[in-house]
């Protein structure tokens, strides 16, 4: 993913939590564990990673499915340190849908799938699908 596109996911998802009602914090720096953290109206804080994606995967498939690199470093050779980021929240782009997953059901992994097209779909990653009230959670 390209620096402007991360931008544009980072944007879009401040503007999302900010309509939501929370509190965002954005850290100064760029090579920081998060992008933001969320405040819920009980003043419980999320430390939050983006990332995003736009290029669907259809090789060998009817409908297409999109990955999302959960690595930091370069080149995302580490998975993302959940001592560090409380939730991942992924921007799947061509279908304007955000999956707000807890951190620890990364299970270490570098890349998670999407699969939006499908509606029945029994991918684990579904259920993280448009999921905002986890910032409720206390």
């Amino acid at each position: 993913m390209n620096k402007k596109r991360g931008i544009f996911y980072e944007y879009r998802f401040f503007s999302n939590i900010l309509d939501r009602g929370y509190e965002l914090f954005i850290p100064a720096g760029d090579d920081l564990p998060v992008d933001c953290v969320i405040q819920n109206r009980a003043g419980k804080l999320f430390r939050v990673q983006i990332k995003g994606t736009s290029s669907p995967e259809t090789k060998g498939r009817k409908e297409p499915r999109y990955k999302v690199l959960a690595g930091t470093g370069k080149n995302s050779k580490v998975s993302i340190d959940c001592t560090k980021v409380d939730i991942l929240c992924a921007y799947v782009e061509p279908v304007d849908a955000w999956y707000i997953m807890p951190c620890m059901e990364l299970n270490n992994t570098l890349s998670v799938w999407f699969y939006p097209h499908s509606g029945e779909s029994t991918a684990h990653t579904e259920q993280f699908r448009e999921n905002w009230d986890l910032f409720k959670t206390v």
